[in-house]
Formats: C-alpha cells, sequence, structure tokens
C-alpha cells in the first residue's frame, strides 16, 4: 500500500524512474493536497485500467467488478466481488494462479498506481504472495517472479536472484537503489538540524550504490542514479568536513565556505507501509 507523508520525497514506483518531484518551501502545503488530488485520480484511473484488462478472462471477473465498485467508491461492495473472487481461486491449480499473477504485476510496473487500489491486503495475503512464493521455489529461468517478491516484499535476497537470472533487468537493480539511496537520503534530510545515521558508513553505501549504477543497462538510467546519489552524497561529505573543522554551527559553517547544508526544499513522497 501507498500513504502520503508531506516533509519527505515522492516515491511513486511505477516509472521509469521512481518520481522526486520536489516543491518550494512555501508551497509545500498547496503543493501536497494538489499532489493527492493527482493521485487520487490516478488510482481511479488506475482500477479501471486493471479492471477492463481482467474481464479478458472469465476467471477474473469478480477481480474486475472489485476494481469497478471500489472506483465508484464502493467499498463495501468492493471487497465482497474480492471475497468471491479470492474464495473461487483456493480451487486454483498454481498455474492458473500463475496465470493472473503474470497478467497483473506487469500492470502494476507499467500503470501509475495499479500497485494501490488494484492490490489490496487480502489479494496479496491470499494469493499474490502464496503464489510467488511456490512460483520462486520451482523457477530457475525466469526473474520476474523474483523481482516481483523482492519489490513487494521487501526482500533483497529475491532481488539478487532476480539479478543473477537476468542482469539486465533494471527493474530490479532500481528497486534496490531505492531502498538503498532512500537510507542515505532518510540521514540527511534534517539537516542543518541534525543527521540521522553514520555518514562514515553512508560513504561506504554510496560506493556499493555506485557499484550497482554502473550495471545499468542505458546512459540514460545512469545518469539520474547518479545525480540523485550525489545530491545527498555532497550532504554527507560536506557535514563529514564540518565535524572534523571544530566548527560550532553547521549552517554557519555552509554560509562561510559556501557549501550546501540543506536541500533548500522540502519534498513530498508517497512510501510503502
Amino acid at each position: 500500500m501507498l500513504q502520503c507523508i508531506t516533509g519527505v520525497w515522492l516515491y511513486g514506483g511505477n516509472a521509469l524512474f521512481p518520481d522526486r518531484h520536489i516543491a518550494k518551501h512555501q508551497n509545500v502545503i498547496a503543493n501536497a493536497k494538489t499532489k493527492q488530488t493527482m493521485i487520487a485520480k490516478d488510482q481511479n484511473i488506475a482500477l479501471l485500467t486493471v479492471g477492463n484488462s481482467a474481464l479478458k478472462n472469465s476467471d477474473w471477473t469478480d477481480y474486475a467488478n472489485y476494481c469497478f465498485d471500489r472506483e465508484k467508491g464502493l467499498r463495501k461492495e468492493a471487497f465482497k466481488h474480492l471475497d468471491i473472487f479470492l474464495k473461487s481461486t483456493e480451487k486454483w491449480t498454481i498455474e492458473r494462479k500463475i496465470e493472473f499473477v503474470k497478467f497483473l504485476l506487469p500492470l502494476f510496473e507499467t500503470v501509475e498506481d495499479a500497485d494501490y487500489g488494484p492490490f489490496p491486503q487480502p489479494l496479496s495475503d491470499k494469493l499474490i504472495k502464496p503464489t510467488l512464493t511456490k512460483w520462486c521455489e520451482n523457477e530457475n529461468a525466469d526473474g520476474n517472479p523474483f523481482r516481483w517478491f523482492g519489490k513487494y516484499y521487501h526482500s533483497e535476497e529475491h532481488l539478487f536472484k532476480a539479478l543473477e537470472i537476468n542482469s539486465s533487468d533494471d527493474l530490479a537493480r532500481q528497486t534496490l537503489l531505492s531502498k538503498w539511496t532512500y537510507n542515505i537520503y532518510y540521514s540527511v534530510h534534517h539537516l542543518p538540524e541534525g543527521y540521522i545515521g553514520e555518514p562514515y558508513e553512508d560513504i561506504k553505501l554510496g560506493e556499493k550504490i555506485k557499484e550497482q549504477i554502473r550495471h545499468l543497462t542505458t546512459s540514460e538510467l545512469r545518469g539520474h542514479w547518479m545525480k540523485e546519489l550525489e545530491e545527498d552524497l555532497e550532504l554527507v561529505r560536506n557535514y563529514i568536513e564540518w565535524k572534523t573543522s571544530g566548527h560550532n554551527d553547521f549552517e554557519k559553517w555552509g554560509i562561510e565556505e559556501s557549501k550546501r547544508t540543506t536541500y533548500g526544499l522540502t519534498r513530498v513522497y508517497y512510501n510503502e507501509e
């Protein structure tokens, strides 16, 4: 699930790059409200898109109706359809379950916000996760189930397995990069007031991230991720330099040395619960 939190960075996860839309500090509240409205619209579009796609298989009609009712705001009715659908899948073979997963999860990676409304917790717990678990146990040639399990169930082990099977899987690699770069961002996002974490460990993590960036298959992706990383590492390095300088005020030191000590911006992000 995705949750809106103001004050950090926007993370969508379905586009080519994880979104980091930045709003100027003085406009953050208005921008956050606008962003919430846009995301609600995107979620409704996703529900309709996924629902219409699900109609191609008569076994998935109740899931499609769940999507349609959820888009209309009929939550109670929607979850009745979902319950019927999930009970019907209890009799399915693993092959039929995998067919549904192969239909649904690519939509999560290509349709904005499709991994929100169309991916309710009961569907995740009762069908998607168990199916991916079973599929991964018997799969050696297809990296997709490992990437999906790694992304949606937070398993670096599965992401590395996906990359072992297909070293050109930029989606799997970017999922790792999103997690690792966020760790560094989190350390610095309260500067100049304070640093959360250990700066020298973040420098080491930055080198680990650079190694993964070098394996991305396009210069566009490599440039994007390196730019995002360096934005954060600049603050880490400046903080370390200030600590060793003996100066007692990081912000004043930055002014005196013409070094950046904060983003100067407030970010809005949507992060998974």
